[in-house]
């Protein structure tokens, strides 16, 4: 047999923990480990699935069987497990049926009950012993706010006399620094008045050295300019016979500056005439350039009718040669001068001027003279 496999003791006692192994009486069920018959209590209390004169040992051994079996697969794995389920909810169901007979009986409730009024009622004694202590605690409180209220009262009219004393000490020490504080400025004053007057009496004393000595100084400078006007006086001769000789000088100047004007005015003339002679010259000169344009413009057109004139000539040449060539073959070489259809012969052609250039014994150029 495998361990941790329940047996067929097991299954006995498991078989005969059932209601239909109960005796008729129902005060008996076996033990679901070793199978031996234990009593049970009254109705409604829980029932006892083992042996209770051996201290245990039968809860053990199935616990012990149950974890072995928990491990084991299949069927007597999960039986195993659902013992394990069993026993839980027994171990619930006894801890609830305790809390149900300890505290929701009349006893435990009417002793809940008879708890909370002894601790309401001790809760309500210390609440009014803390009030009493703070009416106490108030009234000594109030007792010292007036006793402290009315040594205020003595302090302020205290400290509004010792204020009305200050501020007339005060008052009497304002006064006597303005005195004090005009004293000094009346002594500061005399002081500074005292060396105004001493730096007044220096300065004096040095301004009549000074002015003595400018003095001394006018009387050497008023000997010095007698001397110098003496000499001035000279020299005032001399310049007013230099500025005499100026004066004929400017004079001579102005009749020279007076005949250059007039020399310039006629110059200036002369320049204007110069100036439109050189326009018209510029103007003549345009128009002896364009009148040059026109000239080489009609020997152009004259150059081009000479060309054509040749041209015309050299076909009529060779229109002359060719029927003069032509009855002197036919004839047996006979020869005489030619002769045009309009009568002339061909010597009575007109030559060319060596040069190749028109006559033009007939045209004058404008402005030639």
């Amino acid at each position: 047999m495998k361990a941790g496999v329940p047996g067929p003791d097991e299954i006995r006692g498991s078989d005969a923990t059932r209601p239909d192994s109960v005796d008729a009486a129902g005060s008996v069920w076996p033990c679901a480990s070793c199978g031996r018959p234990v009593p049970q209590p009254l109705r409604g209390a829980r029932t006892l699935r083992y042996c209770t004169d051996n201290g245990g040992a039968c809860a053990d051994e199935a616990q012990g069987r149950r974890e072995r079996g928990k491990e084991t697969p299949g069927l007597p794995g999960q039986v195993a497990w659902a013992w394990e389920i069993v026993q839980r909810l027994e171990g619930a169901a006894d801890q609830l049926a305790g809390s149900l007979a300890s505290e929701l009986s009349v006893a435990g409730v009417e002793r809940r009950v008879s708890e909370a009024r002894a601790e309401a009622a001790s809760h309500v004694a210390a609440a009014q012993e803390e009030l009493d202590a703070a009416q106490r605690q108030a009234k000594s409180a109030w007792q010292e706010a007036a006793s402290a209220r009315l040594r205020a009262e003595v302090a302020e009219k205290d400290c509004a006399a010792a204020r009305t004393e200050a501020e007339q000490a005060c008052a009497a020490r304002d006064a006597a620094d303005q005195e004090m504080r005009e004293a000094r400025r009346a002594a500061e004053e005399s002081k500074a008045a005292r060396l105004a007057a001493e730096n007044e009496r220096s300065r004096v004393a040095e301004r009549e050295g000074e002015l003595l000595a400018a003095l001394e100084a006018a009387r050497a400078e008023l000997v010095t300019l007698h001397s110098r006007l003496s000499e001035s006086d000279t020299l005032v001769e001399g310049q007013r016979i230099e500025a005499a000789a100026a004066r004929r000088a400017a004079e001579d100047l102005r009749s020279a500056v007076r005949d250059a004007e007039a020399k310039r005015g006629q110059a200036v003339a002369d320049l204007d005439q110069a100036q439109a002679r050189v326009r018209d010259c510029e103007q003549q000169n345009w128009r002896l350039n364009h009148t040059v344009d026109e000239l080489r413009a009609t020997l152009a057109a004259l150059a081009g009718e000479r060309d054509a004139a040749r041209s015309e000539a050299e076909r009529a040449r060779r229109h002359i040669d060719a029927l003069t060539r032509g009855p002197a073959a036919a004839r047996g070489g006979e020869t005489g001068p030619a002769t045009i259809p309009d009568g002339r012969t061909a010597t009575a052609i007109e030559q060319e001027p060596p040069t190749g250039l028109h006559s033009l014994s007939g045209f004058q150029l404008p402005h030639a003279g």
